[in-house]
């Protein structure tokens, strides 16, 4: 039996007259040159049989399916039948996969790599990456599966395997000399991991998972050019379950984003499985607006908290992912805060491609706050308890999109450090994420 309340609302659902003209979805059908299947279909239209629809929700719907990213064409429209209405959509698919090779040039780092790309498998919107790459500072390969509807139902599950060889260099980031490219320390460490995630969609823009990781992590190499300095982390095991909350209502048209998207995050070590102890919480958003059409302006904020970090999951500032006027993970601790704000304009366009300009400042905040006891992390002299520092950045950037292709395909930037007082330059090609 259902709880009181709960009758009362099923009940009055039920017997909600149809408005003028609605009529109950009796199913769904695809057609044009696409290989989406019925299911996924409905998934990515947000739509399920037996849902009330007229004339008036063929918009809402369209651009439900463009916002999927995964077509060039979508025309949507409604066929009667004597239970109800079959909702059409003649696609043209987006290639969906690449085979591509990559080539990065980073601030001090170069790598080449391929990558394989699949952005909707077997016609279900399942995602398959697969990617190796081999750098003078950092080589990887890793693989990830993603269903975000496991067949057909709320759930959603992802698996990954993960692997890394990186060199890091840990600067002196003196508070008296902003732009000293001073490095106290370089460390070499590799990073052998696999995770399993196991999620629910709430609401097609809101959905919750748990993700179960587990790593082994070692050093190979450390070397000073002032003396020797052992290791800045013991070897060992890394075992930690995520728990994660996800609102995404943003909007896609054609490169265009809009909308807002939130994410928390918590995460915390498994005790008798993991050799660290540490937790570590995130709360990111992003809001962007579609402005004329085919621009884009978009606010970034991002704060992170860690308690006893070990050096291979200390929080980072410096690159492209955050503060692209710094070198590749100049900045390191437990506390980081960052904000960006980004314009996004067409520049040109043809049948097949399109190219956008960008502007965007970024600043960023990291501090030590709460670092590890018990001797297995050895820190400098600079990375002390209550350590921060605070950058700017400004530039512009280019980003060229194949429009028969999910992904953008290639991206400069060229970002100016306002405390450093020098440029940094980011170029990559292939499977670009910027």
């Amino acid at each position: 039996m259902c709880r009181w309340w709960l009758c009362l609302v099923i009940a009055v659902i039920a017997s909600r007259p149809a408005e003028a003209g609605e009529r109950p979805i009796a199913g769904f059908r695809v057609r044009g040159d696409s290989k989406l299947t019925e299911r996924t279909l409905a998934y990515l239209a947000r739509i399920e049989l037996g849902q009330l629809i007229d004339e008036t929700d063929i918009p809402q719907l369209t651009q439900a399916l463009v916002s999927s990213e995964l077509f060039e064409t979508v025309t949507v429209t409604l066929e009667d039948t004597p239970e109800g209405v079959l909702v059409v959509a003649t696609l043209d698919d987006k290639h969906s996969w690449i085979v591509a090779p990559t080539l990065y040039l980073l601030p001090g780092k170069r790598a080449v790599g391929v990558g394989y790309a699949e952005n909707n498998l077997a016609g279900r919107n399942e995602k398959l990456l697969l990617y190796g790459q081999y750098g003078n500072r950092e080589s990887l390969v890793f693989g990830t599966y993603l269903d975000p509807s496991v067949r057909g139902t709320r759930l959603t599950w992802r698996f990954d395997l993960y692997g890394y060889h990186r060199v890091n260099d840990e600067y002196a980031n003196r508070p008296d000399a902003p732009t000293s490219d001073e490095i106290l320390r370089t460390s070499t460490a590799t990073f052998l991991g696999a995770g399993a995630l196991l999620g629910r969609n709430l609401a097609w823009w809101l959905v919750g998972d748990l993700r179960f990781r587990g790593a082994y992590v070692f050093y190979t190499r450390t070397r000073s050019p002032e003396r020797d300095l052992r290791a800045p982390q013991t070897d060992g095991w890394d075992v930690t379950v995520q728990a994660r909350l996800t609102l995404d209502r943003r909007g896609h048209r054609f490169g265009v984003t809009w909308g807002p998207y939130v994410q928390l995050m918590l995460e915390s070590t498994v005790p008798g499985l993991d050799d660290f102890g540490y937790q570590m919480g995130l709360l990111r958003a992003y809001y962007s607006w579609r402005l004329f059409e085919a621009h884009q302006l978009e606010l970034r904020t991002n704060l992170q908290v860690g308690r006893h970090l070990p050096f291979h999951e200390e929080l980072t500032l410096g690159g492209v992912a955050d503060l692209r006027g710094y070198e590749i993970d100049r900045f390191r601790g437990d506390r980081r805060a960052l904000v960006r704000a980004e314009y996004s304009v067409p520049l040109a366009q043809w049948n097949w491609l399109a190219l956008r300009g960008i502007g965007f400042w970024d600043a960023g905040y990291m501090a030590y706050r709460n670092r590890r006891p018990g001797g297995d992390r050895d820190y400098l002299e600079t990375q002390r308890d209550g350590a921060s520092w605070f950058r700017n950045d400004v530039g512009a950037g280019l980003r060229v999109y194949l429009k028969s292709i999910v992904l953008p395909l290639l991206g400069l930037d060229i970002a100016y450090g306002i405390e450093s007082r020098k440029p940094q330059v980011y170029f990559e090609l292939g499977l670009t994420d910027f």
